[in-house]
């Protein structure tokens, strides 16, 4: 049986990858969300039914992944949520603070000079200490951020249209006939997407330092996307 340091660390791992995922299907929205360009050419005349509905489904689709790696709470799901409740046990935390804080002393099994070995001990000891304070800084930071995210009037609204229209067609009665609810009633604007999934990629790194003492090269990655987006709708050199 896998342990719980171990279940956690698939769901770090399994967070990320599908975050990865959400990140790559914003990357296509985003200008059809913000550029003139590619409204312009793709978003008018014989194209423009298609564009919207592709644009409409990339939305919903970018809304569930949203609320889904950030507040589902069950076991199997590798949410934002599951991963900072996991966290809460200060047992589990004391494991992954001991094991972040692991500094290895360079050569000390070859030194002979006690001296020496004094001070390669002594910076072992100083490198671990801060290790933990940083791993300590990491918690705090990702609880910080969590507590703002997911109280947020943004997630909530994602929330709703989660559950209420993208999960579930629902309808109301208004003014004496049945109506689709209104997204655009729910306060959310095409920028919260952006924003809320820039705060939660810092919580995905944070949870991949914390549980898996392990980093991602976002800059990287945000070049492939950007290379990737710019190929896909035919933009200028100047928007790589």
């Amino acid at each position: 049986m896998p342990s719980q340091i171990e279940k956690l660390e698939a769901h770090a791992s399994h967070l990320l990858d599908a975050f990865i995922g959400l990140r790559e299907r914003y990357a296509l929205l985003h200008p059809m969300l913000f550029d003139p360009v590619v409204n312009q050419d793709r978003g008018s005349m014989k194209q423009a039914r298609g564009f919207k509905t592709l644009r409409y489904s990339l939305f919903l689709s970018c809304v569930q992944d949203i609320v889904k790696l950030c507040r589902d709470s069950c076991d199997r799901t590798p949410s934002i949520k599951n991963v900072v409740t996991a966290l809460e046990d200060p047992s589990l935390r004391a494991a992954l603070e001991k094991r972040y804080a692991i500094w290895i002393t360079p050569s000390i099994e070859r030194e002979t000079d006690h001296e020496i070995i004094s001070a390669l001990k002594l910076m072992e000891q100083h490198e671990r200490a801060q290790l933990r304070a940083q791993f300590v800084d990491n918690y705090e930071q990702l609880l910080a951020i969590w507590s703002v995210v997911s109280a947020s009037k943004a997630m909530e609204g994602f929330a709703t249209v989660r559950d209420r229209v993208s999960a579930h067609t629902e309808i109301r009665f208004v003014a004496d006939k049945y109506q689709p609810v209104d997204i655009g009633a729910l306060g959310i604007k095409w920028g919260d997407l952006l924003s809320t999934i820039d705060t939660m990629q810092r919580m995905v790194e944070l949870i991949g330092l914390i549980v898996r003492n392990a980093t991602f090269s976002w800059e990287s990655f945000d070049q492939q996307l950007s290379t990737a987006v710019v190929d896909f709708w035919s933009l200028p050199d100047a928007a790589r």
